[in-house]
């Protein structure tokens, strides 16, 4: 029995015994009842693998016919003293095909899924590292386009043929100061560009104004504290984490006095948020994908990022077409188990809504000293009013004895 035979078969064993599988599972699943879901879910899951291994197999099969059938080929050509294929036209036809149909499936995956590789930005400087990227990538997305188009036509007009050799063409000095000059002075304007954005993005200036805001991530959640009226973020000491200080805040600090623990972040649009970041833990990565923020959150250590929301929560639900829709802080350092449940909602706001949260917020200081107001003090009693014939008949008395001592 030949080898394509053998793995013909193999395949085949194997693919029954993965549906007989599938069958029962299936069975299993109409009395499982409660697991009824799961289970179709897997079956679903197991079909889909069956599927690929039965066309991988099926395109191997078929590949071993094609090449058994040129191999009889050429041996009916050589016996006859025919002529044979030409293995070096035929193979650069098909590096020519395969080569512009890679390109029309980068130009169709572009155009089906270009739109999930980033939300629209919604801040000041995600607006300028978005078009730093999007020049960056028709500059070099051009430069491929064009230079495996040269690739493969070359393949195809420069093939291996009889009685002809190919031209000895070792260097050209003018073709290698283009092609390094170019590119160097091309890369050289890109860096420029992106040092110039990112110093501006990373030193802003003054922040005496800008909301100050702190958020400290653990397995597997984040914890956020606002700076109060002083507009200052009170020192922190892990030596101190405990109990209701989750974050070993130092009380005895008067600018943490007014800090509070918000259960989500309300920033107002438009104006400058400077975040403070830090971890408990292990190293997580905040993560805001519209507003185009990521800094590592990294314990023993602050970082910072400052930005500016530039479109409301309502507007970008308008914008999205979702009702539900909510901006959100994520972890995006694979940090555990639970890693995927660490996010946070933050909402853009107006100005105007804006200051009337804020006036809603407690400070932690504040709830933590708080007395329990003073129980009401029971009542008085009524006073019962004196029996008048018993005062009477005293005075009474007191009279008979005077009488009598006299």
């Amino acid at each position: 029995m030949s080898i394509l035979k053998k793995i013909s078969l193999f395949a085949s064993a194997a693919i029954a015994t993965l549906y007989t599988n599938v069958a029962m599972a299936q069975t299993a699943t109409a009395e499982a009842g409660a697991d009824a879901a799961k289970a179709a879910a897997r079956t679903e899951m197991w079909l889909t693998v069956a599927f690929y291994i039965l066309m991988f197999v099926a395109a191997g099969f078929i590949l071993g016919v094609v090449g058994r059938a040129l191999k009889v080929y050429e041996l009916t050509a050589s016996a006859t003293k025919k002529k044979g294929l030409n293995w070096n036209s035929i193979n650069a036809s098909i590096i020519l095909v395969i080569g512009f149909l890679g390109l029309y499936g980068a130009f169709w995956e572009l155009n089906a899924h270009g739109g999930w590789l980033l939300p629209d930005p919604a801040s000041k400087h995600g607006v300028q590292t978005d078009n730093l990227l999007h020049v960056t990538f028709y500059i070099t997305f051009t430069v491929f386009v064009l230079t495996h188009c040269v690739l493969f036509t070359y393949l195809f007009l420069y093939r291996g043929r009889k009685n002809k050799r190919a031209y000895y063409y070792p260097h050209n000095d003018n073709l290698e100061k283009i092609w390094t000059m170019v590119p160097a002075v091309v890369l050289s304007i890109l860096v420029f560009f992106g040092w110039k954005t990112w110093t501006s993005i990373m030193y802003p200036g003054d922040l005496k104004d800008a909301i100050k805001v702190e958020a400290v991530a653990e397995q597997f959640k984040w914890t956020v504290r606002y700076a109060g009226k002083d507009n200052l973020l009170g020192p922190r000491n892990y030596r101190l984490i405990g109990g209701d200080n989750v974050l070993g805040v130092k009380f005895d600090d008067k600018t943490s006095h007014d800090d509070f623990f918000p259960q989500e972040i309300v920033l107002p649009v438009n104006k400058t948020v400077q975040f403070q970041f830090g971890a408990k833990d292990v190293i997580h990565s905040a993560y805001m994908p519209h507003f185009r923020v990521q800094m590592n959150c990294v314990p023993g250590m602050n970082t910072y990022f400052t930005f500016t929301p530039t479109i409301t929560t309502n507007e970008m639900r308008s914008k999205v077409n979702d009702a539900k829709f909510d901006y959100l802080l994520y972890c995006n350092k694979i940090c555990g188990a639970s890693h995927f449940n660490m996010k946070f909602v933050i909402k853009v706001v107006s100005d105007k809504e804006y200051r009337a949260w804020l006036k809603d917020q407690t400070p932690f200081w504040v709830k933590k000293n708080e007395k329990p107001a003073p129980a009401e003090a029971p009542a008085a009693p009524t006073a019962v009013p004196a029996d008048s014939t018993k005062a009477d008949s005293t005075k009474a008395a007191d009279k008979t004895l005077a009488i009598n001592i006299k």
